[in-house]
């Protein structure tokens, strides 16, 4: 049986992080080559440990479940670039590493001294609720204490410039900015049991299809992919009250219950 998730500290961010924000955490001279994606949701990271009451430098008996829908997409259209401009041979490896997945988990894993199990989600709008799921498994199994479940979405220039010619061409598999796009991070830090932190649980989560891909939830900024979902949950949880999740995007189905913890 898969347990509850127990949350022990969140952070959410909308736009970009600047240099001053790590001054309490990190030397932010070692970020200088970090894609923005990476960093924005690194501060979300530190943000969320340090409310979780984590404060130790080697942070034992911790994992990482990131969610990366599309990846960081200026990195992998620059590597794109290079492939057309110099052919194979020739191709930027800076920009390569850069747009794959799992680098921002590296980067987390190396900042936050968390070397225990990691999984990246690249799963489109359902990314989050799969990441979600993938921290509920590594807990389930033993193969750690808590978890950072982490999304960091990035804004996608070809998609924007489609949109700006035509607002209805991706629809209904996207929603539609009507303001311009702003990057989206988020952590969560849970466990299977509550802790001295702990503010919430939740529990029942299903992820499902559906035919219906006419109908969606409403975005609260405009983003794509699966950001839209941590600032959904986030704005349930500060209600302080119990709720019932239910997000809906092109073709999937993500539900889950929450309710305040109350200490025995």
């Amino acid at each position: 049986m898969l347990p509850k998730l127990y949350v022990n500290g969140w952070s959410c961010l909308v736009g970009d992080c600047s240099a001053e924000n790590f001054a309490s955490f990190m030397d932010v001279r070692k970020l200088r080559r970090a894609e923005t994606v990476s960093k924005n949701v690194l501060l979300c990271a530190f943000r969320a440990l340090e409310q979780a009451g984590e404060k130790r430098q080697e942070k034992s008996g911790w994992g990482i479940s990131l969610a990366m829908g599309a990846g960081a997409l200026g990195s992998t259209l620059k590597f794109m670039d290079s492939i057309i401009e110099d052919g194979d041979e020739l191709s930027s490896p800076t920009a390569f590493a850069s747009s794959v997945h799992n680098s921002t988990a590296l980067l987390l894993s190396l900042f936050l001294h968390i070397h225990g199990p990691c999984v990246v989600t690249g799963q489109l709008d359902s990314s989050f609720a799969g990441a979600l799921l993938t921290a509920q498994q590594f807990l389930a199994k033993d193969m750690c204490r808590q978890v950072l479940v982490a999304i960091t979405e990035d804004v996608n220039p070809l998609l924007m410039e489609q949109v700006q010619r035509d607002p209805h061409v991706f629809d209904p598999f996207m929603y539609q900015p009507s303001c311009p796009p702003q990057r989206v991070a988020g952590v969560f830090a849970v466990s299977a049991v509550p802790t001295e932190a702990t503010r919430f649980v939740l529990d029942d989560f299903q992820l499902s299809a559906t035919a219906d891909v006419a109908s969606c939830t409403e975005p609260q900024v405009s983003v794509c992919s699966c950001a839209h979902t941590v600032l959904a949950l986030k704005q349930q949880l500060e209600t302080q009250a119990p709720f019932v999740f239910h997000e809906q995007f092109a073709g999937s189905v993500f539900d889950c219950k929450g309710e305040p913890y109350v200490r025995p």
